[in-house]
């Protein structure tokens, strides 16, 4: 088994990252971390067709220093061609992993994972397929009108989860 964290990206040090692999350890578990480009940002950056990860990563974590598309396609200096799925897939992985290596020092088994999509049925279509123990998500305190217009990410998946969900509120 393994325990699941889907991390929006938009922090480091990550609560979620870090109650995760807390919950991984304790139960000797792989810890799978999961950042989800959402189709709109990935289209967004798809029509500008950006050359270096970092301005992608702007869009989610500015403090986060990213890697060049180049490094990660073995082109220097990038690629002429158009921002594709399997580089907005390797950028949300590498998310990922910035995050968990900016949060937890000592990670036993990790593995990272990157997807474009949903948000909300990306984390659960991973649940389904990965099976973890646990799915840790984040959340922030909101009233219900701003829950009934903006919707929720952690509100949907934990109505639809088919397993435990720890949900880590933050403190803004």
């Amino acid at each position: 088994m393994s325990v699941l964290a889907a991390t929006d990206g938009s922090s480091v040090p990550d609560r979620v990252v870090e109650v995760a692999a807390e919950l991984a350890a304790q139960h000797g578990e792989e810890l799978i971390v999961l950042h989800v480009i959402p189709t709109d940002v990935f289209e967004e950056q798809r029509k500008s067709s950006v050359e270096s990860t970092s301005d992608l990563a702007l869009t989610f974590a500015p403090e986060i220093t990213y890697r060049e598309l180049g490094d990660q396609t073995g082109t220097p200096g990038g690629s002429d061609k158009r921002y594709s799925l399997e580089h907005a897939q390797r950028d949300a992985a590498g998310v990922a992993e910035d995050v968990t290596n900016g949060t937890v020092e000592d990670v036993g088994a990790v593995s990272y994972r990157g997807h474009v999509g949903n948000v909300t049925e990306e984390i659960l279509r991973v649940a389904s397929e990965e099976d973890p123990r646990y799915l840790v998500v984040g959340g922030r305190r909101r009233t219900p009108v701003g829950k009934a217009i903006f919707g929720s990410v952690t509100q949907s998946v934990l109505l639809e989860a088919d397993r435990p969900v720890v949900s880590v509120m933050s403190e803004e």
